[in-house]
């Protein structure tokens, strides 16, 4: 099958736009992607016929809201392939440490378009630098986890500033999970600080154990301007307390001389692939390369800005598997005409829905923190 009008839909420039060429070509790239779908997956066709839907009623700009999507959840017990098996190029899975992990699928094309997707948001979003960095990846060491796809995403991170070097902090220990070393990290940021720009990226919750361990050793550090942080996987402190952007870039500013301008988050999942960066403000804006809608949790309404409710996420860049339509349990409430200039919605808070026994990222890695804890508790 040709995919001439998703490749279109990836080469789009600028990353927030709103025209309606652009709604065409999103339009297109739907139709292509959903039709293809509807084709190969019984359960796209079942879940068509539930909501009274088809791909011929794809016709419209806001049809792509009616697409019936896919529950994350279902996500985490079914693969969906719709590609044959020696086509896969990268498969990756969410990185929660207990029950089922979603696994998302990637042919080499997938993969190309999503990485190109990915770059034009990074730049049009002020996260790149021709500067060289030194980047303290608060994220899982990429060799240690090639399925794990937080690890993978803030490796393409790295694209957005020339790579001095790089130290990866979650590694694993002798029992085979995952570990955090305070004190080394605490070494780590102040001897990078000194070479010149620094860049920070992965769980918020990490950083915070750092500046805390450096207070606690007595160790300064001043960084240079262009020093940036990208955060992401839930705004907590080592101790699981819930922080905001706003907060977190003043302790950085008071701490370290980070420019609030500069620490930034990332919001996304691997069910879906695209990513949505904040601006100064602490928003999350919506790229061209996304729709997004709010549902209500019961009746799945789709609700107003403002309304807090289940985040659906609508994008047609991957063929491999029918995730261009899926429905979060993440309760947000959305906005539109953000002070940053940026056009278009975005996302204006996120909280995290569903059961306590749906482990993702930022749960996996509060309990990291927790054995360090408890371990220094002990000792």
């Amino acid at each position: 099958m040709c995919f001439d009008n998703i490749q279109s839909y990836a080469d789009q420039v600028p990353a927030f736009q709103e025209s309606s060429e652009n709604d065409s070509i999103f339009l297109k790239a739907m139709q292509t992607n959903y039709n293809f779908q509807y084709e190969h997956q019984p359960y796209v066709r079942a879940l068509a016929a539930r909501y009274n839907f088809s791909p011929k009623d794809l016709k419209t700009a806001e049809d792509v809201y009616n697409v019936p999507p896919i529950f994350v959840e279902t996500m985490k017990y079914h693969r969906f392939l719709s590609i044959p098996e020696d086509e896969i190029a990268m498969s990756l899975t969410s990185s929660g440490t207990g029950g089922q992990k979603t696994q998302a699928i990637f042919d080499a094309q997938g993969l190309a378009r999503i990485q190109t997707i990915s770059t034009r948001i990074f730049k049009d979003a002020g996260f790149c630098s021709d500067l060289p960095a030194g980047y303290l990846m608060f994220s899982y060491a990429r060799e240690e986890a090639q399925e794990i796809g937080t690890s993978w995403s803030d490796e393409q991170l790295m694209g957005c500033a020339p790579v001095r070097e790089a130290r990866w902090l979650l590694r694993k220990g002798n029992k085979g999970h995952f570990d955090f070393h305070p004190e080394q990290a605490a070494r780590y940021l102040v001897e990078l600080a000194e070479k010149g720009p620094i860049r920070m990226l992965g769980f918020p919750a990490f950083i915070f154990q750092t500046l805390e361990e450096m207070d606690r050793r007595g160790m300064t550090a001043k960084v240079h301007p262009d020093s940036f942080v990208i955060a992401g996987g839930g705004w907590k402190n080592h101790a699981g307390t819930p922080m905001t952007q706003t907060s977190f870039s003043a302790e950085l500013e008071r701490r370290l001389g980070f420019s609030r301008t500069n620490v930034r988050d990332l919001y996304g999942m691997v069910e879906h692939g695209i990513p949505y960066c904040s601006c100064p403000e602490g928003h999350h804006h919506v790229p061209t390369f996304a729709r997004i809608a709010v549902r209500h949790p019961v009746t799945l309404k789709r609700l107003d800005h403002g309304k807090e409710g289940l985040l659906q996420l609508i994008s047609p860049w991957n063929v491999a598997q029918p995730n261009c339509s899926v429905l979060s349990t993440d309760l947000v409430r959305v906005k539109a005409g953000c002070p940053c200039g940026i056009p278009g919605e975005y996302i204006a808070s996120i909280r995290r829905g569903g059961n306590k026994k749906h482990k993702g990222c930022a749960i996996s890695a509060q309990e990291i923190l927790d054995r360090i804890r408890s371990t220094r508790e002990k000792g």
